[in-house]
């Protein structure tokens, strides 16, 4: 059932805040991606993140759904669990309003998309009707923790305005959600067409031609030099090959910026430029791992620390056995295109250094203002809120919980919806 499956320790939980107290004990309070829970971890000594992930990943799933703190020993035997309001540490995020964003955007209600798999950290393949008797395969992308606020925020932003191309996944619909039946609705989070096959990452069986080459350079050029964007993370996991086409997609804009941008003072310079992450370079080191398999470069050195003359530098690239280019093609021929291009950026890369200066550049406002909420026997204005003050409140929130991978599928006649709601098969 996808991402989780193989519980990827350091993906599936993380540690949000932690504390020691010689009476109390050590406490991690753990978000968990998988069920979209927070839960407490204490323990009855001091223990580091490892110890408290491999005591979650023997027991979090066989926990029922309303616990929120537990107590292990140092077998990772559980001690005790807590069902109480005061223990709960999960936290609420803001989302905003789609009034926040520019009006006749397509929507579709939480509550009408049918889980089919989960792709990774905070991103389903998911179905929806668009009108009755079709079924649309999507891309679910959301947030549930205070920390993806801003990314999600300009990164759902700038996939809404950039221009239908052909080799860039686009956005589909903005996902809404109520706290209560018929209450206000509030953005949780966006879909992408989902594009069958797999990225090139996952599906290295595929040939990859030299004409999938030039639509990433050509597509890289489109985004820095005409939109002003940089995509931020070109790489073998962020590309997909349509196979209704055969033409290849970038997707994935949270790393991206505007180029040149300083980023968003308000909120951690959230799509600010970094050079280091500029698309070239990445591009440079992706073919070169897409035709020899070797990841070493990335895996040993920073960001800054790359430099493409690394891999061009090289007098030959070998060619990893398994890997399929197109057929009469060279390795030399895709070196030689990557080297042009690399060359002609180099004349132009003081042209636009800013993206206004692009010709066509796309721009949006920053992030609404967060609404007032009760903090402290105080008011002020909030990006998120404790979920056990929300509930002493009487406050509805948005829910998100739901299953855990080891408990998929459902039973035949049963069909899991985005809410983490399981019911029954229309």
């Amino acid at each position: 059932m996808g991402y989780f499956e193989e519980y990827l320790i350091d993906s599936r939980f993380k540690s949000s805040f932690d504390s020691w107290n010689p009476v109390s004990g050590h406490y991690h309070n753990v978000i968990d991606w998988d069920q979209r829970r927070t839960i407490t971890v204490c323990t009855l000594e001091k223990k580091d993140e490892d110890f408290v992930f491999e005591a979650l990943v023997e027991l979090i799933d066989d926990l029922p759904a309303d616990v929120v703190k537990i107590k292990v020993s140092n077998d990772f035997e559980l001690l005790s669990s807590s069902t109480a309001v005061d223990d709960d540490s999960t936290i609420v995020p803001f989302y905003p309003s789609p009034t926040d964003l520019p009006s006749q955007l397509p929507k579709v209600h939480r509550s009408e998309l049918t889980e089919i798999e989960r792709l990774g950290v905070q991103a389903d393949h998911v179905t929806y009707e668009p009108k009755p008797g079709e079924t649309k395969h999507v891309v679910f992308k959301y947030y549930i923790n205070e920390g993806n606020i801003a990314m999600f925020w300009h990164e759902m932003n700038c996939t809404l305005r950039i221009p239908s191309h052909p080799n860039i996944v686009p956005m589909d619909r903005l996902i809404v959600d109520s706290a209560t039946p018929g209450g206000p609705e509030k953005v949780v989070g966006f879909t992408t067409p989902f594009i069958a096959g797999g990225t090139i990452l996952d599906n290295v069986s595929r040939v990859f031609k030299l004409k999938h080459l030039k639509q990433l350079i050509t597509t890289i050029d489109y985004l820095n030099l005409r939109l002003g964007i940089v995509h931020g993370d070109i790489c073998t996991w962020n590309l997909l090959i349509d196979p209704e086409t055969d033409d290849l997609k970038v997707f994935d804009f949270n790393m991206g910026a505007k180029l040149g941008w300083e980023g968003d003072k308000d909120h951690l310079d959230m799509f600010g430029y970094d050079e280091d992450r500029n698309d070239v370079k990445l591009a440079v080191f992706t073919l070169y791992e897409i035709i020899t398999r070797d990841i070493s470069f990335r895996e040993e050195n920073e960001l800054e620390d790359l430099d493409i003359a690394m891999v061009l530098d090289q007098d030959e690239w070998e060619k990893h056995p398994d890997v399929c280019l197109e057929e009469g093609v060279a390795v030399s021929e895709y070196r030689r295109v990557l080297e042009e291009w690399v060359s002609a950026r180099k004349k132009t890369e003081n042209e636009i250094t800013y993206y206004k200066q692009a010709p066509e550049f796309i721009d949006w406002p920053g992030l609404p203002e967060f609404p007032l909420a009760e903090f402290v026997g105080s008011v002020t204005r909030r990006a998120s809120q404790m979920r056990s003050e929300m509930i002493r409140r009487g406050e509805p929130f948005i829910k998100w919980q739901r299953p855990p991978t080891a408990h998929l599928p459902l039973p035949e006649g049963q069909r899991l919806l985005a809410t983490g709601e399981v019911v029954k098969e229309k």
